[in-house]
This record gives C-alpha cells, sequence and structure tokens, in this order.
C-alpha cells in the first residue's frame, strides 16, 4: 500500500528562500568581515603612509660632515704665478673657459691675467658674495686686483676648499643637490634610461610591472625589475636589496603613497641624491652631485651633455660603467643613452653628433680626497667628543685654519728633506728596514694660534701615527731659550742677566739631592769642547750647554719652570739641572705652541685647529674664539728673540735663511746630546714652524738640529709668502741700546777692536767702559754660579 503523498506545508522551502535568510542572518558576519577588512587596509595604508612621510619629511640620509680649509686670501704684493692661481680654482672646481666667465664657479687665464667670477660661499659669522673680478700678476707677484667695474680691490677671496669628510657606518659619499642645480641634459638622460613616463604615472607602470610579474612568475622567482624611478627610491630609502615578490609588492605600495603625497620634482630630486654611482675605494659615490666631482672634477651644473650621458648610464652598473675601470665599455653605454635622447627628441641630430664626437673625458688624475690627513684625523679627534654621531650623519661644515698651498708645501719639505738627508747620509737608507727615518712638521699664525700647516709623518698611507700631537720627545737645546728668558725677566739678580753677561764655558759639575739621595751630573756641550768666557748671546746664538746651565741656575730652576709653564708647556718638568738643557719629553705641537709666546712679544696664544662649525644649512654651531693673555714680560721676551736672530744671522741656524728669507726670522735649533731628536723652531711674529726628524723607536740619529731640521725649514720657507718676515718684533718702551765690547761685556771704547749694538732692558744696560782694551778690567756683567 502505497504511502500518501506529504502535504505540502510539510515539504521542505524552496531553496531561494533559504539563501535569504542564510545572508539575512550571516549579515552581520558579513558586514563585520568587510569592516575588519576596511580597517585592516586602512590601517596598513596608515602605517605605510607614517614610514614613508617619516623618512622623506625628516632627515633622509646620513651626509658625511665636510671639513674645509681656510679660504685664501689673494693681496696684491703676494707672491704668486698665474699657474699657482690657476691651480687654486682648478683645486675648488672652477672651470677654465675662452670667453669672459659671466657666472660664478667660472676663470679666463690671459696675458698676465686672471678673470675669475668667484662664488658666493658662507663661513662662520660671515657671507662672502661672489664677484667678477680681474687679478694682474707679473714677475711672480700678484701686481693689481680690479673688479667688475674697474676700481682696485684689496683682495681677492676664495671659498675654502674641501680637504676631507667624516663618514657614518655606510660609508657613503653625498653631496646633496637640488633639482635647479641639475642640467637639463642630465635630468632628461637619466628619465630616458630610467622611468621615461615618470610624469605621467602614479608610481607604478602598470604596464611595466605586469610585463615583469609575469617574466618572474613563468621563471619562478624575481628575473625582471620594471621598477619606475619612484620604485628605486623606495627600494634605496626603504626596503632591502632581496628580491623577492612580496618586497616588491611592498614597494609597489609605498611607491603609489610616495607619489600621492609628493610633487613630482621633489621625487625626482631625491632620486638624484640617492642613486648609488660606484666606488672610491671603501666609500661609496651616491648621489649625481657627488659622482660629477669624482668622475668629472666639476659641479653638478657645470655637467655638458656627453658627460650627462655618461653618468646616466653608469645607474644600471655603475662600477661596470666606470670610465675609470672601463672606458670602451663606457663611451657604449653613453652613446646609447645619446641616441636614446635623439628617439625621444630631447636633442638635435647637431646635438647628438657634437656628443659622440666628444672623447671619453674623466678627471685624468684622481687627486687624493684628503690634502692633509693627519690635520684631518687632529681635527675629527678634537670634535669627537663635542659632536659624536652628529659628525657622522647631520652633514655639519667643519671650516678649519688650514692653509692648502702650505700644506702641500709642508708635505714636500718633509718628504724630499728626508729623501734628501738619505742619500747624504747612506747610513740612514741602511737603517730604514728597522724603520724609515721620520720627521714632522707644523706651522702655526702667531696671533692667532691658528694651525697654517700639519705634517704628521712622512708617508700616511704607511703610518697614520701624528708626530705632531702623539709623538713625545726630547727637545734638547731647543728649550734652552726659556732658560734665558727666565733669567732675562729676574729682576732681583746683582748682577742682572743680560745678552751681554760674559758667562764660563768651562767644565762644572753640580750636586743635589733626589730622593734624599746625592747626585752628581756634569754637563758636556756638543762637540766635548770648552771655549772659555763667552757672553749670554754667543752662547744662545751657538747653543753651547755649560753656559747655558750656569745661567739656569743663576735664574733658579723653579724660575725656568715657571716661564715655560706660562708659555704654555704642559708636560711633565722637574727641577733637575739636565731641564736646562731639555732632558724631558714633550710633541712638537706643544713646543711650537710654547714657543708663539716668543713671536707674540709675551701673549699666550692656544694653538688651534677649528674656524668654525655649522650645519648644512648654515646655522653656526661653534665659532672659535681666540682668547689672549700675557703670560710673559714682553722686554725679556725681546732679548731672547734678539738672541734667536742672531741664531738665525750668525749661529748655528745660518742654514735657515737658505730657502731665501730675507726679512725678520728668529730661530732655535735643538739637538739631544744622545743624538735621537734633532729640531728646528723659525719665526716672525706673522709666522712660526717647527721641524723634528728622528726614529720613531728612539735609535740614534747621530745629526744635529743644524744638519737635519733647519734644510728642510729652508725649503718650505720658499713657499711661504714673504709677508710673513715683512714685520719684525716690537720694540718694548723701556728697553734700550748701548754699544759693548762683546769680549768684556763693558761699554765699547775707541780702542776696542769689536763693538756691538746691544739691547738691554732698561736699568740693566753696562755702566762702566771697558778698560781691557786700555783702562781698569770691570767685570761687573759676569756670572759664575
Amino acid at each position: 500500500m502505497s504511502e500518501a503523498p506529504e502535504p505540502s506545508s510539510l515539504r521542505s522551502p524552496p531553496r531561494r528562500v533559504s539563501l535569504h535568510l542564510w545572508i539575512a542572518r550571516h549579515a552581520l558576519a558579513f558586514s563585520a568581515a568587510f569592516a575588519a577588512i576596511v580597517l585592516g587596509a586602512a590601517i596598513v595604508a596608515a602605517s605605510v603612509t607614517s614610514i614613508v612621510a617619516k623618512r622623506f619629511e625628516g632627515r633622509r640620509w646620513s651626509v658625511p660632515s665636510r671639513i674645509y680649509s681656510d679660504m685664501t686670501v689673494v693681496r696684491p704684493g703676494d707672491t704668486m704665478s698665474l699657474e699657482t692661481l690657476a691651480d687654486r680654482l682648478d683645486h675648488r672646481l672652477y672651470r677654465r673657459q675662452t670667453d669672459a666667465p659671466q657666472r660664478p664657479g667660472r676663470y679666463r687665464l690671459g696675458e698676465g691675467t686672471i678673470e675669475v667670477y668667484t662664488r658666493d660661499f658662507r663661513y662662520p659669522g660671515r657671507f662672502f658674495h661672489g664677484a667678477l673680478a680681474r687679478v694682474e700678476i707679473a714677475g711672480g707677484r700678484v701686481k693689481t686686483i680690479f673688479g667688475d667695474s674697474g676700481e682696485p680691490l684689496p683682495a681677492l677671496v676664495l671659498e675654502p676648499e674641501r680637504i676631507g669628510a667624516v663618514f657614518g657606518e655606510d660609508f657613503e659619499d653625498r653631496t646633496p643637490i637640488s633639482l635647479e642645480e641639475v642640467p637639463e641634459s642630465l635630468r632628461d638622460a637619466v628619465l630616458v634610461t630610467e622611468d621615461r613616463d615618470f610624469y605621467r604615472h602614479q608610481g607604478v607602470s602598470v604596464k611595466r610591472t605586469f610585463g615583469a610579474l609575469l617574466a618572474n612568475f613563468s621563471g619562478g622567482s624575481v628575473q625582471q625589475g620594471g621598477s619606475t624611478l619612484t620604485q628605486q627610491l623606495v627600494k634605496n630609502l626603504y626596503l632591502t636589496p632581496k628580491k623577492t615578490i612580496r618586497r616588491k609588492l611592498v614597494e609597489a605600495v609605498m611607491a603609489v603613497v610616495l607619489d600621492a603625497r609628493y610633487p613630482k620634482d621633489e621625487i625626482f630630486a631625491a632620486y638624484l641624491n640617492e642613486i648609488y654611482l660606484g666606488q672610491r675605494g671603501s666609500i661609496a659615490v651616491t648621489g649625481v652631485g657627488e659622482a660629477a666631482r669624482f668622475y668629472f672634477g666639476k659641479d653638478v651644473s657645470d655637467l655638458d651633455l656627453a658627460e650627462s650621458a655618461t653618468l646616466a648610464g653608469m645607474i644600471k652598473a655603475p662600477n661596470a660603467y666606470s670610465p675609470f675601470k672601463n672606458p670602451e665599455k663606457t663611451r657604449a653605454r653613453r652613446d646609447l643613452v645619446l641616441r636614446m635622447l635623439a628617439q625621444e627628441e630631447r636633442i638635435t641630430p647637431e646635438q647628438l653628433a657634437a656628443a659622440l664626437a666628444e672623447p671619453l673625458s674623466p678627471r685624468t688624475t684622481r687627486r687624493e680626497y684628503t690634502a692633509a690627513p693627519h690635520f684631518v684625523d687632529f681635527v675629527k679627534a678634537q670634535l669627537a667628543e663635542a659632536y659624536g654621531e652628529k659628525l657622522r650623519s647631520e652633514g655639519l661644515q667643519i671650516f678649519t685654519t688650514l692653509d692648502v698651498d702650505l700644506q702641500q708645501a709642508a708635505q714636500r719639505s718633509v718628504t724630499d728633506g728626508l729623501a734628501a738627508l738619505e742619500k747624504k747620509y747612506s747610513r740612514l737608507a741602511r737603517a730604514s728596514a728597522e724603520g724609515p727615518l721620520q720627521g714632522a712638521l707644523i706651522a702655526v699664525e702667531p696671533q692667532t694660534g691658528a694651525v697654517r700647516a700639519l705634517v704628521g709623518g712622512r708617508d700616511y698611507g704607511l703610518s697614520q701615527f701624528n708626530r705632531v700631537t702623539q709623538a713625545r720627545r726630547q727637545p734638547g737645546s731647543l728649550f734652552k731659550p726659556f732658560v734665558y728668558l727666565a733669567a732675562f725677566a729676574r729682576r732681583d739678580l746683582t748682577p742682572p742677566v743680560t745678552p751681554a753677561t760674559i758667562l764660563e764655558d768651562t767644565p762644572i759639575s753640580i750636586f743635589w739631592d733626589e730622593r734624599q739621595e746625592h747626585q752628581q751630573w756634569t754637563p758636556r756641550n756638543y762637540d766635548v769642547s770648552f771655549r772659555g768666557p763667552m757672553s749670554a748671546r754667543r752662547a744662545l746664538e751657538l747653543s753651547i750647554n755649560v753656559p747655558t746651565v750656569r745661567v739656569s741656575l743663576a735664574a733658579g730652576l723653579p724660575t725656568v719652570i715657571a716661564a715655560a709653564r706660562a708659555a704654555g708647556i704642559g708636560s711633565r718638568l722637574r727641577p733637575y739641572p739636565a731641564l736646562a738643557l731639555g732632558a724631558f719629553e714633550i710633541s712638537p705641537m706643544e713646543i711650537a705652541s710654547a714657543f708663539s709666546v716668543f713671536a707674540n712679544s709675551g701673549v699666550r696664544v692656544e694653538a688651534n685647529s677649528i674656524v668654525g662649525v655649522m650645519t648644512g644649512e648654515g646655522e653656526v654651531l661653534t665659532r672659535k674664539d681666540v682668547p689672549l693673555s700675557p703670560a710673559l714680560p714682553a722686554d725679556a721676551v725681546f732679548l731672547a728673540n734678539s738672541l734667536m736672530r742672531g741664531a738665525v744671522d750668525r749661529g748655528t741656524a745660518t742654514g735657515a735663511r737658505a730657502g731665501g728669507v730675507r726679512g725678520c726670522l728668529a730661530g732655535k735649533t735643538g739637538t739631544t746630546n744622545d743624538g735621537r731628536d734633532a729640531w728646528f723652531v723659525g719665526f716672525s711674529p706673522r709666522f712660526l714652524a717647527a721641524v723634528w726628524v728622528g726614529y720613531d723607536d728612539n735609535r740614534g740619529l747621530h745629526l744635529s738640529g743644524t744638519e737635519a731640521a733647519v734644510p728642510i725649514f729652508a725649503t718650505f720657507s720658499k713657499s711661504v709668502p714673504v709677508s710673513a718676515f715683512a714685520e719684525c718684533f716690537p720694540v718694548p718702551s723701556n728697553v734700550v741700546t748701548a754699544e759693548i765690547d762683546p769680549e768684556t761685556g763693558g761699554l765699547a771704547t775707541e780702542v776696542c777692536p769689536k763693538r756691538l749694538t746691544e739691547v738691554f732692558i732698561s736699568g740693566t744696560e753696562p755702566t762702566h767702559a771697558c778698560t781691557v782694551h786700555g783702562g781698569l778690567l770691570d767685570l761687573v756683567g759676569s756670572v759664575t754660579p
């Protein structure tokens, strides 16, 4: 029996009714899911936007701090040739041209003249405006300087030259530039090679991206980039270079965000500053600004069409297309870029032909980036504590006291001078197997303490040890002027010590107690001989030891130490008799600073190397103030200077004038009795240089300061402006002169065979005539401790 059909009311409802009910029941879940997706997307977008904005609107790069020399000031009367001035301009990337310069950074070389259009530049506390000037040079000297309208100018001022940098951990060198500085030829060349649609797409190119994705999916990995210029910038600024599909997707999203938030020109400028363009040793050359300097020795604004095409072509593979490494390959790549520009109608057929005919012309020589490596190290050490990480990342501008021309001359003088010594004394060359003969030189401007040149060793590539600041050596007889100064300054001695005082150069033994132990010291002269009675003047001019020891005992060793301390010597000084002959250790930097007190008529100025520090935007962070402090009596200093002028004119330092110095020059040689150190310090009121020669391991040099150090100074002095020696030491009001007999120290008579005009502090001059040559002997000025 069949079953009755089921009533319709009991059958399942139609399917569409069930679906509606299901949707109704799950509507809330759908809404929540959609909201979650929208919220998640918003959060991701906000996060990406925040990341993009934080870097792009903040400090985009770690920019190395730049270290600059001092500005160059050229005045009428300066010793200079046309070639020297042109070289200074070339170092600062000025462009030589055949037409009259019409814009900053250009110059024209003529017959006896240079026309130059100087650049604007900031200097700590000042701003210098660029202007057109004409410099006339004749007979090796600057004759006149005229302005644009023909008016005479007191000087030509050139901006400081870059001498070094402080790099961060990424070791990137970058010269940030604005888009306005980039020539149109370079902008077009980059766009046609890297992203022709840059100004039309929204951060990504759909066509390029899908083409790349198809190629990558078919290959199973990322094989093709397809990146726009914006995506390349995103990858460099925000992401790792690892090629994955996930990274490419993130890159695309960030590129769209970047394009939506910022103007195209700003993105393009960032790209041009960020792109990697090769290596300079361990340093990455980053951005077109630094690349233009490195490859062509130019500011980016001065690149021509062929050079622009070369840089644009290098972006694909900077080291493979380096004009220094692969010139033929680089030229082929450059020519390809030029033809692409012509196809895009960015250049005319005539411009194409002219550019293709241009030779590939990178800088013929890659000049060392750091012209003064020991000096730069010294500057870095001085600033490290004050600025720390800012030095490596915030692009500070550090202006120093360095004179680049004097620095180059100083390095040549030391290098060539040491080689000449090894050639003259073959034993020095044979000893080089144990460590080469070394030298150091520091030049200082006494009135300001500015370090104008610093050579810390023979070859920085072989030894970074800075012998000017880090070496501790015995000054030997270089210390003697402080002994005589201390004695001249004592007004309570009876009789007083003066340049005319007669001293005994005869054997002497000195006894003293050290830690309750009785000690005896018998000083000797360098040549192990004795000369008998001699004046204090001759004793210092000839650097005789025993008379100097007698003066130190007359003045008192504590007084000698006090004079040295007042001059700025901070090294350990003990009141032992051998102190008078420089039996302690000191650095060349310290000795140069102390001798500046002589050059500066008793006023002490600390040696300094930094003029000021500014931010990249020109805000002055530090400006060096030079405190002046009277340290020693000017009259006693003048007498000591008079004796040291005699050392140059008649004594151990007569060779110092071999370089051609004809003006005011004082100086003192230094030699240690054990023959390990040779010194010379030469100075005038406007110039001072200290030279040291020896071995790092304290081996015996067995040469005097006269033989080893003075020739290096003489060579260096050829490069010092003659104006540095034009003025001499001012005469204090209480210094008087008298005609004396140099053998007795008494006032000279008509029968005295020798006469000398001597200087005295008023009240210490002799009052009795010499009687040895026709009257009673008067040895009032005799000192025999």
